[in-house]
């Protein structure tokens, strides 16, 4: 058995010529697919869900709605994003930049409203000698303002929602995007309507199925798309790897398996081939060749797996893809996935060389991080992405590896940057840039 094990993330897809986008612009490029040539999915979940009323605009005009509850440190983090991107535009995006500049100051007069508002050292003094007796009791609050309970003026709302919509169009809008890289991320909405599962919600029930089916559909798609486009299966990177490792992708495409064969790997967060019945947790396979699936008509196949005739929510019949929502406490979808997550656990155990390849170690995924952590004694671990020798992923390094960030020692692998301390190195570079099997060597 191999002791080689190669991870992969959402990076490895975003190479060039395979370039699938990452979760926080995955859902303009959804948007887009359903007004295009996946229109008979939209038409067929809603034949499939009656009387659902999500549609991604109105979706939109929610998000805008809870702003204002949104915490402090919520709005600031939005502010930061669009002030680091109209920082970085070039001179030719100026109408961009503007608008960047638009956002950030209508965010920070509600800073300041907010700020206002707050109880300081005077005030709290004058409370409490008119109050002797009973001063802490009213002072619940360290603001006398609600903050969360304002409502926003309808030229604050509009703004938003027209900068939001933008974000749902296929030309790419950096200040839309870094606006609405919480709010507008599929990954957090699934996770969102996932719960209604959970406490029988009917809408969120139907919510879920439908983004989450048009989701593995898109997927399909542009899974299909790829492969087409590389009949003799030399994808970048991953027409690249030898099968001298075994491999674990974070990732729902197949592409990987069609390189490694099924039995080499296995897909921590499901994938896009099996569906799993809420009623009984089975997972179940979908028996056709991926590479040629017509999601509409698979999906016209479920009328059976997908009722909800019954006024009692308990009797009624779901199918959902098998994609783990990125919850940090991760939903057993399947007793399969206790079986999939053990075996991942064993092959990290049994590896003595480890690369991870467009990873990004984020606290979602804190299950997957702490199998790596509780297993790396006696291993070599290298990690590769363009964005790892930044401050945050050092960071994130030292979260999840207890390696600070003064052990750090500047080297170079296959003529790249990278930086190594202990038996972690990271390595600055793209997905293809890189000779797996040299690490494995």
């Amino acid at each position: 058995m191999t002791t080689n094990l190669l991870i992969t993330g959402a990076g490895v897809d975003c190479t060039k010529g395979i370039e699938f986008p990452m979760a926080a612009t995955l859902l303009s490029e959804i948007a887009a697919f359903i007004e295009g040539t996946g229109k008979p999915v939209d038409q067929t979940l809603r034949l499939l869900l009656p009387n659902l009323r999500f549609t991604f605009a109105s979706m939109v005009a929610r998000a805008v709605d809870t702003i204002s509850a949104r915490g402090a440190d919520a709005q600031r983090a939005m502010v930061l994003r669009v002030q680091k991107v109209i920082d970085d535009l070039p001179p030719e995006r100026e109408d961009i930049r503007k608008h960047g500049e638009l956002i950030v100051k209508l965010f920070n007069k509600l800073a300041i409203i907010a700020k206002e508002g707050e109880l300081d050292d005077e005030t709290r003094q004058l409370i409490k000698e008119v109050f002797p007796k009973d001063a802490d009791d009213l002072m619940d609050s360290d603001s006398i303002l609600d903050i969360h309970k304002l409502s926003l003026s309808d030229t604050f709302k509009a703004v938003l929602k027209r900068t939001l919509k933008l974000g749902l169009k296929a030309d790419r809008h950096e200040v839309a995007e870094a606006l609405g890289a919480d709010m507008l991320n599929i990954e957090v909405l699934l996770v969102d309507k996932f719960l209604g599962f959970y406490n029988e919600s009917l809408p969120d029930i139907k919510n879920y199925l439908y983004i989450s089916w048009v989701l593995w559909a898109y997927l399909v798609e542009k899974q299909k798309a790829v492969i087409s486009a590389f009949p003799n299966n030399d994808l970048p990177f991953y027409g690249n790897l030898l099968s001298d490792c075994n491999a674990i992708t974070l990732n729902y495409t197949s592409f990987l398996e069609r390189q490694l064969g099924r039995d080499r790997v296995i897909y921590f967060h499901g994938g896009l081939a099996e569906y799993v019945s809420m009623a009984t947790r089975e997972l179940v396979p979908i028996n056709e060749d991926m590479a040629t699936l017509d999601p509409s008509e698979f999906l016209k196949a479920q009328n059976e797996n997908i009722q909800f005739g019954d006024e009692d929510v308990s009797k009624h019949r779901h199918v959902i893809p098998a994609l783990v929502p990125p919850l940090r406490l991760k939903p057993i979808l399947s007793h399969r996935y206790i079986e999939t997550w053990h075996q991942a656990s064993e092959w990290v155990k049994n590896a003595k060389k480890i690369v991870v390849v467009g990873y990004s170690f984020n606290g979602a995924d804190e299950h997957f991080n702490d199998i790596l952590r509780q297993q790396m004694q006696g291993k070599t671990l290298t990690i590769i992405g363009p964005g790892v020798h930044e401050d945050s992923f050092l960071r994130r390094m030292e979260k999840v590896f207890h390696i600070p960030l003064t052990n750090w020692v500047s080297t170079t692998v296959q003529k790249h940057p990278s930086k190594k301390a202990n038996h972690v190195q990271i390595v600055k570079a793209y997905a293809d840039q890189i000779n797996i099997s040299e690490l494995f060597a």
